[in-house]
Parts: C-alpha cells; sequence; structure tokens
C-alpha cells in the first residue's frame, strides 16, 4: 500500500472558509489556471499561415479537457511566506494540511524546466515513429511548468468532472475521512481558532487541528 505524503492547499479567505463549512474543495479549471502556458505545447516547422491553424487546434484540445476533467492544486511546503502571499490573501487566510495517498496514477509532481516541449511538425512525414516521438512530449506538456514557477512546489490530482458536486456553476470535490489533517490559519487571518474549530466539528471533522501559523524568529520562514 502506498505511503501518505503531507500537502498543502492555499486559498482565500473567502474560500477557505467555505470549505470548511460545506466540507469540501473546489475543483479548478484548466482555462481558469494563472499560467498561459498551461498545456500548451510549443511548435516548430511549420509555415506563418500553419501556425494559425495549430494555435485553433490546440485552443480546441484545451477546451475538449476543460469540458470534462478539473484540477486540484497542492504544494509540498507551508514554510515559504511567497506561497501565503500569493494564495492565501498575504497571511490574512488559510492553508489545508492534507494526507494524500502517493499514488502516482493519481497525485501527479509538477516538473519545472526553462526547457518548453516543442513538437517539431516535421515529425508528421514520419508516421511510423510519431508516436514515440510525441508520447513524452504530451507528458511534459501536462506535468511540466516553467522553472519561475518552482516555488509553488506542486502536486496536481486530475479529476473527472463527472464526478464532483456541483452549485452554481462550480465543482466540488467532497473532503473524506482522515483526510484533512490540519487548518492552518495565516498569521495575520481574522478567523478565531473557536469558530474554526465549531466549523470542523460541525461538519463531521473533528479529528482536524485547527493551528496559527507564525513567523520565523530566524529565519525567512514560516512555522505550524
Amino acid at each position: 500500500m502506498s505511503e501518505s505524503i503531507q500537502l498543502y492547499r492555499y486559498m482565500d479567505p473567502d474560500a477557505g472558509l467555505k470549505s470548511i463549512e460545506a466540507r469540501r474543495f473546489k475543483v479548478g479549471r484548466l482555462k481558469d489556471f494563472n499560467d498561459p502556458f498551461e498545456w500548451r505545447i510549443g511548435i516548430s516547422g511549420i509555415i506563418p499561415e500553419g501556425e494559425i491553424v495549430a494555435r485553433a487546434c490546440i485552443d480546441a484540445f484545451i477546451e475538449d479537457v476543460h469540458s470534462w476533467m478539473g484540477i486540484i492544486c497542492f504544494s509540498d511546503t507551508v514554510a515559504r511566506p511567497v506561497l501565503w502571499s500569493h494564495y492565501a490573501a498575504n497571511h490574512r487566510s488559510v492553508a489545508f494540511e492534507v494526507n494524500y495517498r502517493n499514488d502516482p496514477d493519481r497525485l501527479h509532481r509538477v516538473q519545472y524546466s526553462d526547457d518548453r516541449p516543442v513538437f517539431d511538425a516535421n515529425r508528421l512525414h514520419d508516421p511510423n515513429g510519431l508516436d514515440g516521438y510525441l508520447r513524452p512530449l504530451l507528458m511534459r506538456m501536462i506535468f511540466q511548468k516553467s522553472r519561475d514557477w518552482s516555488y509553488e512546489s506542486e502536486y496536481r490530482v486530475h479529476i473527472e468532472l463527472a464526478a464532483c458536486e456541483i452549485q452554481k456553476g462550480h465543482f466540488f470535490q467532497r473532503i473524506p475521512d482522515h483526510f484533512l489533517s490540519r487548518v492552518i490559519l495565516g498569521f495575520r487571518c481574522p478567523l478565531e481558532e473557536t469558530y474554526v474549530r465549531k466549523a470542523l466539528d460541525q461538519s463531521g471533522l473533528k479529528e482536524t487541528a485547527v493551528v496559527r501559523a507564525k513567523m520565523d524568529e530566524h529565519t525567512y520562514t514560516i512555522r505550524c
């Protein structure tokens, strides 16, 4: 059986509180992500007129994936102040610590590189070797981002939208038992520990601990 890994999901204040009270995580959608290069492979070896067709094909592919699949993102660290600043409202919101089964078929670690996957259209003239050439490029396209994003230390879970709960145009995944180990309040978070404790209890998450993050006195890190 696979061992579990501790991961963290940062939230803005409104989403964090709703996640606690409703006991579910909002599922991200591919077209809504903040990296414009998500799932967009580069292309070489085509004439300028062909670039328009190629971009249209990529747009259609992303539209199709967006229609049936969602993604939940995590980080493997809670210590970096920049993550709290960017994804938890400048330390005014929360991070959820979860125990996720380290199953490589479901949990994918994002790789970071400055070498963008680029498809050489000239390889279309060799259909017999196309699959072996294209498959590794597609895997990199799905699981790789620019090195500029490496501070996120990101893990992702891909989820079929058909299996999600829905409300007001959004998709959600319920938080299962024994999954959410801690709710970590940012050191500037206005939520009171007593309120969060009661909300967790009412949601059936009595085993989940509530703690408040602190600035470390000796390093540029966050402690909790």
